[in-house]
């Protein structure tokens, strides 16, 4: 029998796991974590890796990666050995950086054993985007994809003459996805018999409503009006989220500093690589970055001030003097304190010196105090910075909005429906947006076959 077979992810957002077989092989989609603060999670941990390889007969050829956020990749660790992993050449520099900080809180917590370098390093590049690799008869197409993840892919599959398209988490309304998504939907997807989409926003339809801001391009233009109103800027945004972090960089006024650390700076040295040729327009380098250096020791610039954009003989990465800062004025990327025991964090002390600092929070709105998935660092960032005047919510989604979900269902024209991250698969059949394919709508629960 084959199949598609979603482990974990039907209601739920995050913690992803997805199975499509062809005999005794199959192939794996992401194998994701759970969220932090999620309450309706279909499977522990422990039990979704039981279930997914207890069964020794299946041979499992490939594990394939959409893109590096934790609800996708967090379990890597619990994946055997000798299956082979792939993700996009760019995702695997930036998990790599991100794990050199989660080692080391992990070896300092005497988690030697549960250390993310070892098995990143076994992780192999896709091939050509847009062309085909067979794995045991289910041939597998990689297509970059727009994500708040840079460097994120979906997948065309044909298996048993059937065109499947596994979109992952998507969006058509960030720095590529704008000019890209209909082309590439069109050019290299056409009509598919199953489509398998995530559907993260069609829970927060009325959320998503009374948000102003839902592009990149939107997103920048407020920042410039925030950055010129204000000289104490504070912008709490994931450092991974690269859309974001070049939109908030070009949106500084002239003469204003733009101040990160130096792990935002090396994630953002990595876009800047990845991007420049593509994208030149946003991911160009215009001012100096200022790099906080911990003690002012110029150390921590020693790979960040031989760096060049590509093509030029800039080096954008400066160490930063703060006294200089201060009197220009600056836009300051900020992380919230995830671990001060290990690692006491700058930025909440910094916040607390400055004299009418102005936060910009640009992340999920559940993550503050009282929202669905409080997130304790990130509310004790904000304490104390949460009044009218101090603070503004400048975020646009990194997930596909209704209209374009109903798109993508109108340019592949698919004859099946499978919906995935969502916090309730019931929701989908209500979207009156999705007209006519309603009806073609399967919803099961995790775990079971979709037969192919």
């Amino acid at each position: 029998m084959d199949w598609i077979k979603i482990y974990r992810g039907v209601n739920q957002i995050g913690g992803v796991v997805t199975e499509i077989r062809k005999g005794n092989h199959r192939i794996l989609i992401d194998f994701g974590a759970v969220l932090p603060g999620a309450d309706n999670a279909e499977a522990a941990d422990d039990e979704l890796v039981k279930q997914v390889f207890s069964d020794r007969d299946v041979k499992t050829d490939a594990v394939f990666f959409t893109h590096y956020h934790g609800d996708h990749v967090g379990l890597k660790n619990r994946i055997p050995d000798d299956i082979p992993l792939f993700a996009g050449r760019t995702a695997i520099e930036i998990m790599k950086l991100i794990a050199t900080g989660v080692d080391f809180v992990k070896i300092k917590n005497g988690k030697e054993n549960e250390t993310e370098l070892p098995v990143i390093n076994r992780i192999k590049p896709y091939w050509r985007p847009g062309t085909y690799k067979d794995f045991s008869g289910i041939k597998v197409m990689p297509l970059v994809c727009d994500h708040s993840a840079l460097d994120a892919y979906m997948f065309v599959i044909e298996l048993n003459g059937k065109r499947i398209l596994y979109t992952g988490d998507f969006r058509a309304h960030g720095i590529p996805g704008h000019s890209t998504f209909e082309k590439m939907i069109t050019q290299s997807v056409g009509k598919t018999d199953i489509l398998v989409t995530e559907g993260t926003m069609v829970s927060r339809i009325a959320e998503s409503a009374h948000n102003s801001i839902r592009t990149e391009s939107q997103l920048r233009q407020k920042a410039m009006e925030i950055f010129s109103s204000h000289s104490e800027n504070v912008v709490l945004v994931s450092s991974t989220n690269l859309d974001s972090v070049m939109s908030f960089y070009n949106a500084v006024p002239e003469g204003m500093a733009f101040v990160c650390d130096p792990y935002q700076a090396r994630i953002m040295k990595i876009a800047i690589e990845a991007r420049h040729k593509h994208f030149p327009k946003d991911y160009r380098y215009r001012e100096n970055i200022n790099v906080i250096c911990p003690d002012d020791n110029e150390y921590c610039m020693r790979d960040l001030k031989a760096f060049k954009v590509p093509g030029t003989d800039r080096h954008p990465f400066v160490m930063a003097r703060w006294e200089l800062i201060n009197k220009k004025g600056f836009a300051m990327l900020a992380r919230p304190d995830r671990n001060p025991a290990v690692r006491p964090g700058k930025f909440k002390s910094l916040l607390n010196e400055m004299n009418d600092p102005f936060i910009v929070y640009s992340m999920w709105g559940g993550y503050l105090k009282g929202g669905k998935a409080e997130d304790p660092a990130v509310v004790s960032f904000m304490d104390g910075h949460m009044g009218a005047g101090h603070m503004e919510l400048v975020h646009t989604s990194g997930h596909a909005y209704v209209e374009d979900l109903a798109r993508l269902m109108d340019m592949t024209d698919p004859d099946t429906i499978i919906p995935m991250h969502t916090e309730n698969v019931e929701d989908f059949i209500k979207v009156d947006a999705f007209g006519k394919y309603i009806s073609r709508i399967e919803k099961k629960n995790a775990g079971e076959v979709y037969e192919i």
